[in-house]
């Protein structure tokens, strides 16, 4: 029944396996960020335009004494300017790690990308039986 999809075996391990890692680290982080998350004040200290004109925001904020930058997601309209201070939220346990408030668990993506992944290898290992 699914012999056919047994020439696509190495190219589905190939972008299935790092595709559904990588969904499961976006996953986990944002269940850490619920979990044991603390919400601080940052400053945007820089913004980025990529090529569509989108906006990246550069938010630098203190946790535990030492000072950390985050880069935010692309935005039409940001949500905040250079100089100003918003919410963010960040890991204690990784310190590095961390979101705007108004970003966390808005991804769908990594569930959608994980649940294809998923798919995928289950269909491509059950070619073999």
């Amino acid at each position: 029944m699914l012999d056919g999809l047994r020439d696509w075996v190495p190219d589905i391990l190939l972008f299935g396996i790092p595709s559904l890692a990588g969904a499961v680290l976006f996953i986990w982080r944002d269940g850490a960020l619920r979990r044991r998350g603390v919400t601080v004040r940052a400053q945007c200290v820089n913004q980025a335009r990529n090529k569509d004109g989108a906006v990246a925001l550069q938010l630098r904020y203190e946790a535990d004494g030492a000072q950390y930058t985050i880069t935010t997601q692309h935005y039409r309209f940001p949500p905040t300017g250079i100089g100003q201070a918003v919410d963010i939220i960040y890991d204690p346990v990784h310190p590095w790690y961390g979101q705007m408030t108004s970003e966390l668990g808005r991804g769908i993506v990594p569930w959608f990308v994980g649940g294809i992944a998923s798919i995928l290898l289950v269909l491509a290992g059950i070619s073999y039986l």
